[in-house]
């Protein structure tokens, strides 16, 4: 009875020590094979900091003159795989809502081009004009600040 208490013990201990190395052993195999590289874009409300879920921005990656519309997440983010982004830059411009970056709704944000690698080593965070939200950059991590369209701005357009 003893030495079936002995060897239930033990099994309590290396279950958990056998799952932990196993889960590491899967992510170091996983880093190995995705080579892709992969930035977040991340659009949040310049005037109540939350995430804006109902958007479909334009982001631009390289010298792509066609950009994509991806649909944003709830947490107001999408994932853009820059691998083989030529040259490394990236620009947004909003599609339903005015950037935070410039006072009044104007177009210039797509000037604006970002460097993927300076992305994915320290982050980058979007100027806010419309609000006083400020994130803290993440690796990997841009952040871009919008705001609702007032009622003339939707009639200019």
């Amino acid at each position: 009875m003893k030495r079936r208490r002995t060897i239930i013990s033990l099994m309590w201990l290396t279950i958990p020590i056998l799952l932990l190395c196993g889960s590491e052993l899967f992510a170091q195999t996983r880093s190995r094979t995705d080579s892709r590289q992969r930035i977040t874009v991340r659009v949040v409300d310049g005037v109540t900091g939350l995430p804006e879920w109902f958007e479909f921005p334009n982001i631009w990656t390289g010298s792509n003159t066609s950009s994509g519309n991806p649909r944003l997440n709830a947490r107001g983010e999408i994932q853009i795989d820059v691998t083989e982004a030529s040259p490394r830059t990236i620009s947004f411009l909003p599609n339903w809502y005015a950037d935070c970056r410039y006072h009044g709704d104007i177009d210039d944000g797509r000037k604006v081009q970002y460097s993927v690698d300076d992305i994915l080593e320290t982050g980058v965070v979007g100027k806010n004009v419309c609000g006083w939200f400020h994130a803290k950059p993440q690796p990997g991590v841009i952040v871009f600040y919008v705001r609702h369209r007032t009622f003339l701005e939707m009639m200019a357009l």
